[in-house]
């Protein structure tokens, strides 16, 4: 089985960075994959040498951007027809890769990485319809659907009458730091307004905890406006930005909580890797991805969108308890087995395997002894 996958760029991102483990995991059991990219830009994650990378010698400031939607349509027709892959995978710019793929004979297995329900362009109307029409007119070319929540696997099932199949994010190998934990709350996330962090602000600005501090991973558009936030409500010495960091993990690794602001989601990478590490969190219930992972109140606590006044008394709750801090965590850890990087990525390929032989009469499991495993060992 030939698999291409098929996404914007490969810069720092959840997306880029789940796309980047699936190729790697592929091309080291035997597997035949290669990564198509739609611009060519700086590469974030490095990739297996069996890992086959495309990308476009034109870059995107050399050309119209309006000119560059077509050559961009062109460039991946081209991938497509000479690559001749069994699946193509789209994340990412999915419109382009359905409508590059018409008439050609492989199968278009599409994943959404952010919430069912999100506007794609909130603040153009037209643009926005024309993109679900595009959407609805080019539904019949796709072949599978892989939802990362229930939720959204719900909400496809009334757009697609293709198979759909439930699967998490599989959970990255985290370095493990030994280093002395300090008094701080992280948080990882791009500095921009569905990351939510305003509310975090807020809520750290009621917390009394001032022996304690807040560190933002990330950076983003809002970043300036928020560091404003922050010295307005008299905690601009306590709220760190630390920017975009490669080593994320120790910035986990020295902190005590997590918060995760998000108000919309797909399936977050900065929750599970943060309990994985482990840690207590507080996390927005947004749409969608927090439910499924956090169990209220046994492995970190959820909390509805925008309630600032309960975000902040759980995070006082996890501060002034070490004992509840410990409890949660232990349960937090759990999901380093759940979110597996091999059980998840067997559930990838036994589901590419059905779609490209026609045949869905199963749920898939990841399990070791799975035909995908088999069929990884005779290079598939």
């Amino acid at each position: 089985m030939k698999i291409l996958i098929v996404l914007p760029k490969l810069t720092c991102g959840g997306t880029e960075r789940s796309a980047a483990e699936l190729a790697n995991f592929i091309a080291s059991s035997g597997g035949d994959v290669s990564i198509v990219l739609m611009y060519h830009k700086p590469k974030f994650y490095e990739l297996h040498p069996k890992v086959k990378l495309i990308e476009p010698d034109v870059k995107q400031s050399e050309m119209n951007k309006y000119f560059y939607i077509f050559f961009v349509l062109y460039f991946l027709r081209l991938q497509f027809k000479n690559l001749k892959p069994d699946i193509i995978f789209g994340l990412g710019y999915i419109a382009l890769s359905l409508f590059s793929s018409l008439g050609i004979k492989s199968k278009v297995v599409i994943s959404f990485r952010s919430s069912p329900r999100r506007v794609r362009y909130p603040n153009n109307k037209v643009i926005n319809k024309m993109y679900e029409i595009a959407h609805r007119l080019l539904r019949c070319r796709v072949d599978g659907v892989i939802a990362q929540t229930n939720l959204a696997a719900d909400i496809f099932r009334q757009k697609y009458k293709c198979p759909i199949v439930v699967i998490p994010n599989f959970l990255r190998k985290l370095n493990e730091v030994v280093i002395e934990k300090e008094n701080q709350i992280v948080n990882v996330g791009h500095c921009a307004f569905e990351k939510g962090q305003k509310y975090l602000i807020q809520a750290f600005a009621k917390v009394n905890a001032p022996n304690w501090k807040l560190i933002i991973v990330g950076d983003g558009p809002l970043r300036q406006d928020l560091q404003k936030l922050a010295s307005e409500l008299g905690v601009g010495e306590r709220v760190v930005f630390a920017g975009y960091q490669k080593d994320v993990d120790l910035f986990l690794s020295k902190s005590k909580i997590f918060a995760f602001s998000s108000i919309i989601e797909g399936y977050p990478n900065a929750l599970i890797e943060a309990m994985a590490t482990p840690l207590p969190s507080v996390s927005f219930d947004c749409e969608a991805g927090p439910s499924d992972i956090i169990k209220n109140g046994k492995n970190g606590y959820l909390v509805e969108v925008g309630d600032v006044d309960m975000f902040a008394s759980r995070l006082q709750l996890l501060i002034d308890d070490e004992e509840l801090r410990s409890s949660i965590q232990k349960q937090a850890m759990l999901i380093k087995t759940e979110n597996e990087l091999s059980k998840v990525a067997y559930k990838y390929l036994d589901f590419f395997n059905d779609i490209c032989n026609d045949v869905f009469h199963k749920q898939t499991t990841g399990d070791k002894n799975s035909k995908s495993k088999n069929l990884i060992r005779h290079k598939i």
